[in-house]
């Protein structure tokens, strides 16, 4: 069984969920402290960011989604609770509070989830792990049918041949 069948979605998330690499699930393997992170994995050397351009856009997407979702809900409970007197002024202290607080909260899980999605979609090469990164931690090498395949499953320009050229 290669490495990515048995790397689903749900095991990545919960290995990103433990601020864990969803890779290898190397204990705390990006994290120095909260807001410090290594460069590669601690265990199997994997680059955080991949080497793309933008790649925190990501998690910072990640991190706005569970803000705004937790201010979203403590809105819609506060307002189910106290209607139809509800107080505004003290709604919309506690949701800034809620607001600045949990992307300080959540920083390192937004980081790993963004990761574990990344990974999920883009399964990482050979060349983006360490010479030293042991065998049985670098992605098994795909058939060009397989590459073709995923590929043509991720790539939204991807023709229905599976070569990737681009609609006219």
């Amino acid at each position: 069984m290669s490495t990515l069948s048995r790397l689903t979605l749900p095991r990545l998330v919960a290995r990103a969920l433990l601020r864990r690499c969803p890779w290898c699930a190397g204990k705390k393997a990006w994290f120095r402290s909260w807001f410090r992170r290594y460069d590669r994995c601690r265990t199997c050397g994997l680059r955080w960011n991949r080497g793309q351009d933008g790649f925190e856009l990501g998690a910072m997407t990640v991190a706005v989604v569970i803000t705004g979702g937790s201010v979203m809900l403590f809105l819609s409970i506060s307002i189910a609770v106290s209607y139809p007197d509800f107080q505004v002024v003290p709604m919309a202290l506690i949701g800034a509070v809620i607001a600045l607080v949990m992307p300080v909260l959540t920083y390192p899980f937004t980081q790993t989830l963004w990761s574990a999605f990344d990974l999920r979609v883009h399964p990482p090469t050979q060349e983006e792990f360490l010479p030293d990164t042991p065998v049985e931690l670098l992605p098994v090498a795909l058939t060009k049918a397989e590459e073709a395949r995923a590929v043509k499953a991720t790539d939204m320009w991807a023709s229905p041949s599976g070569q990737g050229e681009k609609p006219s």
